[in-house]
């Protein structure tokens, strides 16, 4: 099966930046010891919106990261106080892969 990859953006409350940004690295050391996930990304957009793009070796892995600690009930328990609402998530499968550097 191929690599599958999410795209997601999400809306931070105004002054809750420093907040998202601190979950954001907390979903990173626990995506670290998740053997399926392949890569990670979260990139600012402007002051309030964010993305984050993730890869995944299966569906398998994909469904654990959903359902896992920095999933989507750990994100949507924070709407309201850091996020202004549940991301926009898209799902795709990965066509090409280059590393550089």
């Amino acid at each position: 099966m191929s690599e599958l990859a999410v795209w997601a953006t999400i809306d931070v409350l105004p002054g809750r930046q420093a907040e998202a940004e601190e979950v954001f690295a907390r979903s990173r050391r626990v995506l670290e010891a998740e053997p399926g996930t392949t890569s990670f990304f979260v990139v600012r957009i402007d002051d309030t919106t964010y993305g984050i793009f993730d890869t995944f070796a299966d569906r398998a892995a994909l469904e654990a990261h959903i359902e896992g600690d920095s999933g989507r009930d750990h994100v949507n328990s924070l709407v309201g106080t850091v996020f202004a609402a549940p991301p926009v998530i898209t799902t795709a499968t990965l066509v090409e892969r280059a590393a550089t550097g």
